[in-house]
C-alpha cells in the first residue's frame, strides 16, 4: 500500500537510535479484520510518542491524541466517508524533535454502514445528521429551548437564529430564547448549568470533528451562586408526530460522560407546531437520561419517562393522555430505569425509541428495555397538542445529577453524539 510502503523508505532515514528515543507503535483495538461503522475508535501503545497521524492511502482522516507519558494514543476515525468492504488504515507516530515518522502500524478493518444502527425493518430515514464537516448544521438546529425566559440579556437574545424563535398567539412574545432550566440564577433550580453558543472563555460549546458533534462543559461561572456552569444544547427544526400509519423509529449514537454531576440526555417535548399555541408541556419523551451520582445513579444506569401532568378537577377521570401502562420490561428495568451489566460511560451506545400514537418502547444497542402505552397529549388537551421537537443537552448539577456535588476536577467535559436519525415506517 502506498502510505504502508512510504512509510518504509521514511523510516529507513529517519534519524540511528543512538540520537533520539526509540519510536514503537502497535495497534491495541480493534484487532485485524474487526466490523466497524460510524466514528470508529483506535487505541495504539507504544514508546515515546509524540504525534500519531491515522491515513487511509495518501489521505490523513485522524490526528491521534497521546496521553502525557507517550505509551498511548487514541484515534477517532469516521468511517461514513469510506465505502463498505475492507479498509487499509496506516497510522504514523513520530517521537518528540523528529521531523520524521519513526514507526508505523497498518490496521485492517472492514466497514459496515449499511447497517449502522437497528431501526425496524419496514423503516426508511426521513431526518437525521451525521456531522460531518467541521460546524453544526444551524439549518437543522437550534441551540436553546422552544420557551421564552432565561438569563440572557437582550442584547445577547438578539444574537439568536431567528429561525429559531416562535411567538406567543396571544400576546406576541418571542420564544425561543430559554437557556436553562434551572431558573434564573437567585434560587437553586433543577439543573446548574446555562447553555452558551460561546462560553466566557471564548470557547464553542458546539464543536464538529471526525463525524461527530461534542457538546461542551465548562466551569467558568464559579463565581455564580446556582447556575455555575456552562454547557451546550440542540434542538431540532423540524418536529415529529407518529400516525397509526407511519410510526417512528428515532435513534441517536452517543458517548456520555464519566462525570459525577453530569446530565447527558435525549428527549421529545412540543415544539411550535403552526403557531396556534405556546410549545406545550407535557408531553413529554425521554428516551435517555443519564444522571450520574453515586446514590442509585450509576455509570451503568439509564433513565426512560413519559412525562404527564393534569388537573384532578378538570379531568377527573385521568390524564387527557390516558392511563399509562408498562406492556413489557426487561429484567433490568425497574419502572423507568435500566441497569446495564456494565458501565455505559465512555463509549459509544446506541439509544432508540420506537414511537406509535398509542405507545413507546425504548432501546440500548438494539436491545429493547421497556415498552408503555402512551398518547402524546398535551396537559390541555389534543387542541393544544404540537408535533415533537428533538432535544439532545448535556446539563449540569441540580437536585437530581448533583445529588452527591459535581466532580469539577474532570471539567471540561463533552457528551458526543455521532449521529442523530428518523425513520418513519
Amino acid at each position: 500500500m502506498a502510505v504502508a510502503g512510504a512509510a518504509a523508505l521514511v523510516l529507513g532515514a529517519a534519524q540511528p537510535a543512538s540520537a533520539a528515543p526509540r519510536v514503537t507503535l502497535a495497534v491495541a483495538a480493534p484487532t485485524s479484520g474487526t466490523t466497524v461503522h460510524d466514528t470508529t475508535e483506535l487505541r495504539f501503545t507504544g514508546s515515546n510518542l509524540a504525534t500519531v497521524r491515522v491515513y487511509r492511502l495518501a489521505h490523513l482522516v485522524a490526528t491521534a491524541t497521546v496521553n502525557a507519558d507517550g505509551t498511548a494514543a487514541t484515534a477517532q476515525v469516521d468511517t461514513t466517508a469510506f465505502r463498505d468492504g475492507p479498509v487499509v488504515l496506516s497510522a504514523l507516530a513520530w517521537g518528540r524533535g523528529s521531523p520524521l515518522p519513526r514507526a508505523t502500524a497498518v490496521l485492517l478493518v472492514r466497514v459496515d454502514n449499511a447497517a449502522t444502527d437497528q431501526h425496524p425493518a419496514g423503516y426508511r430515514l426521513v431526518y437525521g445528521d451525521e456531522f460531518g464537516g467541521s460546524r453544526l448544521d444551524r439549518d437543522k438546529w437550534c441551540t436553546r429551548y422552544m420557551y421564552d425566559g432565561g438569563t440572557e440579556s437582550a442584547a445577547e437574545q438578539a444574537t439568536i437564529d431567528p429561525s429559531c424563535l416562535g411567538r406567543d398567539p396571544v400576546t406576541g412574545t418571542t420564544l425561543g430564547t430559554l437557556d436553562t432550566l434551572g431558573g434564573n440564577g437567585t434560587a437553586p433550580g433543577q439543573e446548574a448549568q446555562v447553555y452558551r453558543d460561546v462560553n466566557a472563555d471564548g470557547k464553542r460549546m458546539h464543536t464538529v470533528q471526525d463525524g461527530y458533534l461534542s457538546l461542551h462543559a465548562t466551569a467558568t461561572r464559579l463565581d455564580q451562586p446556582y447556575l455555575r456552569y456552562e454547557s451546550a444544547m440542540i434542538r431540532s427544526k423540524r418536529e415529529f408526530l407518529p400516525t397509526e400509519q407511519h410510526p417512528l423509529y428515532l435513534t441517536t449514537r452517543v458517548r456520555l460522560p464519566d462525570v459525577v454531576g453530569s446530565w447527558p440526555a435525549f428527549w421529545l417535548a412540543g415544539g411550535y407546531g403552526d403557531g396556534h399555541v405556546r410549545p406545550p408541556w407535557p408531553p413529554e419523551i425521554d428516551i435517555l437520561e443519564a444522571p450520574y451520582n453515586k446514590g442509585g445513579n450509576g455509570a451503568d444506569v439509564l433513565w426512560t419517562a413519559v412525562q404527564t401532568y393534569y388537573d384532578h378537577d378538570e379531568f377527573p377521570n385521568g390524564p387527557p393522555q390516558g392511563p399509562v401502562r408498562t406492556t413489557y420490561a426487561h429484567p433490568s428495568f425497574d419502572g423507568n430505569a435500566f441497569h446495564a451489566d456494565s458501565s455505559i460511560r465512555s463509549r459509544w451506545i446506541e439509544v432508540a425509541a420506537e414511537w406509535t400514537p398509542t405507545s413507546v418502547c425504548w432501546y440500548l444497542d438494539g436491545l429493547k428495555l421497556a415498552c408503555k402505552d402512551y398518547r402524546w397529549v398535551a396537559n390541555a388537551g389534543p387542541q393544544d397538542t404540537t408535533p415533537a421537537t428533538l432535544l439532545l443537552n448535556l446539563a449540569v448539577g441540580g437536585p437530581w445529577a448533583g445529588a452527591d456535588g459535581v466532580d469539577a476536577t474532570k471539567f471540561p467535559m463533552t457528551y458526543d453524539i455521532d449521529h442523530v436519525r428518523v425513520y418513519r415506517k
